[in-house]
């Protein structure tokens, strides 16, 4: 079973390069963050084409989260119960036998000192709350953009970037929290060393250098982590023409 991420940073501006890769990766799952889309004027037709049923949790202009799936859901849930931030829509969950996969886009924050880095604190806690939950009744993967750089090796430059929005000590302490309450960075069970990124700005030639952070995370339950056979960064759609500033991240598992 073959299941990916991707920030696509406006499904309409990457719809061909998003067929492309489904074309050639063929997976079971696609979570994509950041449609920038509402749910009526996704563009669904060549996605169906494909073999896919798709779930939407889309908004105008920003945010917005799709689920790609070969098998058709039995329940989709939208947003965190509770209604933190739901009027922003970060968060769709897909339910299918024996498999629960959570698609998520955690609010960059913008600079530490605003509001919002409050509220992507906030949003960490109630995403934590909702993996537990969730985490109880079976295999359960977690997957999406979490604006948070875990590591020092998950960043380009920790010494410069320490304390900055997406390697700020608060953001790295919540997603510890995630991580010690049962849940596996699976990348890096697989990958334990060596820098690794899945995001590069626009700007200053980042790609070209190689001045990146890895932002875009898997993470599964002690359940789903049993059945994990591997887990790869795909760089090459970064490279790709009109690319979005993030590339897919690729989990392979046992069938389920």
């Amino acid at each position: 079973m073959k299941l990916a991420t991707w920030n696509v940073n406006s499904i309409r501006a990457r719809q061909e390069s998003v067929l492309r890769w489904l074309r050639e990766e063929s997976p079971d799952v696609l979570c994509l963050q950041e449609i920038k889309v509402e749910n009526e004027l996704f563009p669904s037709d060549p996605f169906v084409e494909e073999g896919y049923y798709i779930s939407l949790n889309g908004q105008k202009t920003w945010n917005g989260v799709a689920v790609l799936s070969r098998e058709e859901p039995a329940e989709v849930i939208r947003d965190i119960p509770g209604g933190f931030l739901n009027h922003q829509k970060r968060v769709i969950t897909v339910r299918f036998p024996g498999l629960t996969v959570m698609n998520v886009y955690v609010p960059n924050g913008g600079d530490v000192m605003l509001d919002r880095f409050r509220d992507k604190l906030s949003f960490l806690d109630e995403l934590n709350d909702y993996i537990q939950k969730l985490s109880s009744s079976g295999s359960l993967i977690v997957m999406g953009d979490f604006n948070v750089a875990p590591k020092a090796d998950d960043v380009y430059d920790p010494e410069y970037l320490e304390g900055k929005i997406c390697f700020h000590p608060e953001e790295r302490s919540k997603f510890r929290e995630i991580i010690s309450s049962g849940m596996t960075d699976i990348y890096r069970k697989f990958n334990p060393e060596g820098k690794a990124f899945s995001w590069w700005d626009y700007r200053a030639a980042a790609f070209r250098r190689n001045m990146g952070m890895r932002l875009d995370l898997i993470l599964l339950n002690a359940a789903a982590a049993e059945k994990a056979v591997s887990c790869e960064i795909q760089v090459e759609p970064r490279k790709w023409e009109r690319p979005s500033d993030h590339t897919p991240v690729v989990l392979y598992l046992e069938d389920i």
